[in-house]
């Protein structure tokens, strides 16, 4: 049997300190003149080659990473907002006779938050193989397109959140747990028709049963009352005491507490005692009518490098998808002690070609009691 594992307060503290002491020596940051010293000496500063990655990630984030990235290469990459719902043609849909969907010129590849919006993607014919022997053998099956038209490059799972002050820990154990009445009003969660939830209403079919599964939605439904759109929104309803307890994805709740060392908010890990916690991740692919498409390659496989893994997750605050093997890589900043889990085993790919709309039970409308009590007298 598997031990709980749950977001200690002063581990949570702890490794805040370490993420705010570490962040100069791991990004490679100096001073102004050092780097003037380094263009001077470096030419490949002055390149000016540059392709495009369109994206809905926070994109002065990845600028971080890109600076990182041409520093080492001198090419400097663009970054292209990219909204989700652009990709029309769901992964669980039939697909349409025309496709009609439009990204913003010059974009060379993708990366994008969820790998569903990358499954979204391949669906609406943006994507084209990607021939690459690094990223086959490197990315984890677990997390890679078997036709090579997307690969997971940072992981995060869909965790519990809580308020320690309102929220007994050892009362979570699992995501079907927060069906239990005791969470009537006080559990937030986004639309349990989302790519994500349904990624665990599917899980919960394969040990829950037909049956049970459906009953556990409904009861989620009925505790939360109306979604909210997003994990930023869970966070600050927790927070502010709308809600006692949510879902949300783990990098959410660790860039929010980088920002918030003082929050109330914990995590906890769910289903560590069967299956492990779901996961997803963050995810690239190449379009299809890119140019640049040999500089975005390049770019691909130094993401799935020991500096360009660490980097992604230091930035971003997901998970390494690769065991980094460069001792000088300071993984107590990457990965605390606190954020390791046993994940749930089964290959994103599953859930993507797994079709069916998971519907909670449909529950008869209660009868007052005393509309009950007039009917009985009047038979």
């Amino acid at each position: 049997m598997l031990k709980v594992v749950r977001s200690n307060s002063k581990l949570l503290k702890r490794a805040l300190s370490v993420f705010i002491l570490a962040s100069l020596s791991l990004t490679g940051c100096s001073n102004a003149q050092d780097e003037d010293e380094n263009q001077a000496d470096n030419p490949v500063q002055i390149s000016q080659e540059r392709f495009q990655i369109g994206t809905d990630l926070d994109i002065k984030t990845l600028s971080r990473l890109s600076d990182a990235y041409r520093q080492e290469t001198g090419i400097l990459i663009e970054w292209v907002p990219v909204d989700k719902s652009v990709f029309t043609i769901h992964f669980d849909e039939e697909p349409p006779l025309h496709f009609d969907v439009k990204l913003p010129k010059g974009v060379d590849m993708l990366m994008m938050h969820s790998v569903y919006t990358l499954a979204n993607a391949s669906a609406s014919h943006v994507l084209q193989p990607v021939g690459s022997r690094t990223l086959a053998t490197t990315v984890p099956a677990h997390y890679q397109d078997p036709d090579g038209e997307w690969f997971g490059v940072g992981k995060y799972a869909r965790s519990i959140v809580y308020n320690k002050n309102k929220v007994n820990e050892r009362e979570l154990v699992n995501y079907a747990g927060l069906g239990a009445s005791r969470w009537f009003g006080k559990l937030c969660m986004t639309d349990i028709y989302s790519p994500e939830n349904q990624a665990i209403a599917k899980m919960m079919m394969s040990y829950n049963g037909t049956k049970l599964t459906p009953e556990i939605l409904a009861n989620w439904q009925a505790n939360m009352g109306s979604p909210l759109a997003n994990n930023a929104e869970i966070l600050n309803q927790i927070e502010q005491g709308g809600c006692d307890v949510g879902i949300v994805d783990s990098d959410a709740f660790w860039g929010y507490a980088k920002t918030h060392p003082n929050t109330q908010l914990r995590l906890m890990w769910p289903n560590q005692i069967n299956r492990g916690a779901i996961t997803n991740a963050i995810s690239i692919g190449m379009v299809d009518a890119g140019e640049e498409v040999g500089q975005a390659l390049r770019f691909m496989e130094w993401l799935v490098s020991d500096r360009g893994q660490a980097l992604l997750a230091f930035h971003t605050s997901t998970f390494p998808v690769i065991d980094i093997k460069d001792d000088t890589v300071n993984m107590e900043t990457i990965r605390p002690e606190w954020t390791q889990f046993e994940p749930d085993s089964t290959p994103l790919i599953d859930f993507i070609k797994d079709h069916r709309k998971i519907e909670p039970q449909k529950k008869e409308p209660e009868v007052p009691e005393e509309e009950g009590e007039e009917t009985q007298a009047l038979e």
